[in-house]
């Protein structure tokens, strides 16, 4: 029997799920208003008297969307059969709870409602429907308010990638831990569902990528700042260029395959921009006799001082702006050739507690070229023209002709191995990540994963850039937010008067030796290793301590006694709170390991003695990790003196 829905401005049960949605999520509440009342699904009555209705499947057919007899208890058993195949991905998973759940379609929301009821905790459920009309008939017919208003419900109404992506990143961390694809409606909309399957599985490679870099990085960062520590307090402050060049256009040049076409402008228009060089860059300008005003740097890999071997004396008028995460090499390298101004950096700080920082920061740059742009806007430079920065294969190559990265290959060329297979080969190493974009002509163009990435953070900073932000590439993937002219074309509107020489005498200032600094931050340095020695005590001691709780959990006055011990502990371990924050930047595994835990503790619903133990356990992991993690930066500190040392 088909049922009459009432005039959504007079339904309760529609103004009452509205309402939440409208708090919730106003973005979605917006696109299900927007549906017209002639567009909802007609529906008719169950023999249980509930609700169902039918749509074309993707053979063509109308077929139902829930029973026609009892739609609840339909929904109970596949809720059931769901938590089954997350039993058993558990299982297969060495234990790992998953924290996401992917359902096709909502339909009416009775499988919804009956999986949302059997699942506790941060459990997020990501619902494909691109059915605006369908979602919007669920919201008259059936009171959905207290699945909606648990705020762990993320539709997906279109495939859209960037979009999705969006939509998932604050709980990206979650999602990383696992995913059940529950495959509820796919005989309805089965390629979109599944279209939305494929960009979640990108999502999660990209998550678990980043998070591995992380993880795997954050030693080896730490180790670079450590490293470059000594030129950290003798060198100028970056403080020095703030507003500086207020009002003068600024270049940031790049690497990428269009470059060529502006060296030769570039050169006639010297004197009368700013010119910001990305380190892959230094050689090839200084090659066709362009002198850049900077170079910046920023990465981590000991190849990098490769770009600045050999130059010598060329140095003298090139200020390096680096972050103090670069390897310390390319420091070793230009330290008494050039000035030096190295960003703030907290890390650093804290290994110096007592001593002030008197570094500024801007923001940390994904990639060379970032931070190059964000120096420009530092230095009040306006606009900020880009040229070289393609972000994807311009005439199918990844460098420009004469780069430095092709120096670093030229010891594996020979007649049967060349430069264009090199290139060629490193556009290969991407194919599974490739994806096709709009290039600055409207054309299509292949990037990869990583340039596409880097091409989002760019427009997110165009999009806030107070200056005037000019692709003058020629070439390359088109970027939001920023205008699309000829280096000739900005030339001729923008740099029409010369730079005033006496901007740049401030480098007389820079001074790359400070015995005092280095005095004290030897002294910082000595005191921190004692001050995580302390934390290792302390780490050594609560780990057998609550090994002994563990061992006795059922004797819970035994427990309680020695709760009041461990309580010492972590008062201890308060007052070091600086000391603990610095032993956690190279212990990323133990929040990792931490946050899981603490998830999983939820979802499982433990309490009284189960739930204590599973707690205890948790703070085991946790602990060690960090008492690992005093072992590593006593070591990074070690190094560190010895430098100073030299």
């Amino acid at each position: 029997m088909e049922i009459q829905i009432p005039e959504l401005e007079y339904n309760t049960v529609y103004m009452k799920n509205m309402e939440v949605l409208w708090r919730e999520n106003p973005d979605l509440a917006r696109l299900i208003d927007s549906v017209p009342d002639e567009k909802l699904i007609e529906c008719e009555r169950t023999k249980n008297g509930e609700f169902t209705c039918r749509l074309p499947g993707d053979n063509g057919k109308l077929l139902y969307l829930h029973s026609r007899y009892d739609p609840t208890k339909e929904a109970e058993k596949w809720a059931d059969g769901v938590m089954e195949t997350a039993r058993l991905q558990q299982e297969k998973n060495d234990g790992r709870i998953s924290m996401c759940y992917v359902i096709d379609g909502f339909g009416l929301g009775y499988h919804v409602e009956a999986l949302h009821k059997r699942l506790k905790g941060e459990i997020y459920f990501v619902i494909s429907e691109n059915n605006l009309a369908l979602i919007r008939t669920a919201l008259a017919l059936r009171d959905l308010s207290e699945i909606l208003k648990d705020n762990k419900i993320i539709f997906i109404t279109r495939n859209d990638r960037d979009e999705i992506f969006k939509r998932l990143y604050d709980i990206g961390i979650l999602i990383t831990l696992g995913i059940v694809f529950t495959k509820s409606m796919q005989t309805v909309g089965y390629q979109y569902h599944n279209s939305i399957h494929t960009a979640l599985n990108e999502f999660v490679s990209f998550l678990r990528s980043h998070t591995i870099s992380v993880l795997a990085n954050s030693i080896t960062t730490c180790t670079n700042i450590a490293n470059n520590l000594r030129a950290y307090v003798e060198c100028g402050s970056v403080n020095i260029l703030k507003n500086r060049f207020k009002g003068y256009p600024a270049v940031v040049v790049s690497a990428g395959p269009s470059l060529q076409k502006n060296i030769e402008i570039l050169k006639k228009i010297r004197s009368r921009v700013v010119v910001i060089a990305v380190q892959t860059t230094l050689k090839p300008l200084l090659a066709k006799g362009i002198k850049p005003d900077f170079v910046t740097s920023l990465d981590y890999h000991e190849i990098s001082k490769r770009f600045y071997e050999g130059l010598q004396d060329q140095l003298s008028d090139i200020h390096l702006v680096a972050e103090p995460k670069v390897s310390w090499h390319v420091i070793d390298k230009y330290i008494g050739k050039g000035p030096i101004s190295i960003l703030g950096n907290e890390f650093a700080n804290l290994l110096l507690m007592d001593q002030p920082s008197k570094h500024d920061t801007i923001p940390a740059g994904a990639t060379v070229a970032h931070l190059a742009f964000y120096l420009g806007q530092y230095m009040g430079c306006d606009p900020v023209i880009f040229i070289g920065q393609d972000l994807g294969y311009s005439n199918n190559v990844y460098y420009s002709p004469g780069n430095a990265v092709h120096e670093v290959w030229r010891p594996e060329m020979n007649r049967f191995y060349t430069i264009e297979m090199k290139e060629w080969e490193r556009i290969l190493r991407s194919r599974n990540m490739l994806r096709k974009v709009e290039d600055i002509y409207g054309n299509p163009i292949y990037t990869d994963e990583q340039m596409f990435t880097y091409l989002q953070q760019f427009e997110k900073d165009f999009a806030a850039s107070p200056v005037k932000v000019i692709d003058a590439t020629e070439g390359g993937v088109k970027k939001q937010y920023s205008e699309i002219m000829t280096l000739q074309e900005a030339a001729e509107q923008y740099c029409t008067r010369e730079i005033d020489k006496t901007k740049f005498e401030y480098r007389k200032q820079i001074s790359n030796f400070n015995q005092e600094a280095k005095d004290g931050a030897l002294k910082q340095l000595q005191k921190r290793k004692e001050d995580i020695q302390e934390l290792a005590d302390i780490s050594d001691k609560t780990v057998v301590l609550v090994n002994k709780m563990l061992n006795d959990i059922e004797n819970q006055d035994y427990v309680n006694k020695l709760m009041i011990e461990l309580d010492e502990l972590r008062s201890k371990v308060r007052h070091r709170e600086r000391i603990y924050e610095l032993v956690r930047s190279v212990s990323q595994m133990a929040e990792y390991y931490r946050f899981r835990a603490d998830r999983e503790l939820k979802v499982l619903g433990k309490d009284g003695i189960e739930k204590q133990k599973h707690q205890l356990q948790r703070d085991i992991g946790y602990v060690s990790e960090i008492r690992k993690g005093c072992d590593t930066i006593i070591k990074i500190i070690d190094g560190a003196i010895e430098r100073f040392n030299d």
